[in-house]
């Protein structure tokens, strides 16, 4: 019996590249979702650990059996790019050059969230939340730029 902290077994591993192949996930949709479901940990397959490893395989083999759980993800990752989008968008207006994990920080105050030391809260944004927050910031551009054009008007 394998222990709880031991690596992924080979059969683990080819197991998950069969069922990522499956599903059609490239090489960077398969490192986001193991991004995602390791809450940022990794996002290497041979980082995973035994049992997560037995806990992703179920969750692909769900996916497949059920292709809306596969879509319902989709809709969610889209939305995560397009809040980082946003939110970068409207703090280089502001004249800042923002890293990823500061723009992550930004949406989870946004959203209300208690940041911890890490910023894996991101990926714990609901669907309307982030529909929120990027309706938000696509505003704050906007007014922004009605801003800046008055400004050089004047």
């Amino acid at each position: 019996m394998e222990a709880v902290n031991d690596k992924i077994s080979d059969v683990q591993r080819r197991s998950l590249l069969f069922n990522f192949k499956e599903l059609g996930m490239s090489d960077m949709g398969r490192h986001c979702f193991i991004r995602d479901f390791t809450h940022g940990r990794t996002s290497s397959i041979r980082d995973l650990e035994y049992i997560e490893a037995q806990d992703m395989l179920r969750q692909l083999q769900e996916m497949r059996r059920y292709p809306q759980s596969r879509k319902r993800h989709d809709e969610l990752d889209t939305k995560r790019k397009g809040v980082i989008k946003a939110i970068g968008r409207y703090l280089e207006l502001c004249g800042q050059h923002p890293t990823l994990e500061y723009i992550k920080a930004v949406a989870v105050r946004a959203a209300g969230l208690v940041q911890s030391d890490t910023n894996h809260d991101f990926n714990r944004i609901d669907g309307a939340t982030l529909t929120r927050i990027y309706n938000e910031f696509c505003r704050k551009q906007s007014v922004l730029k009605i801003k800046n054009a008055v400004a050089k008007v004047s």
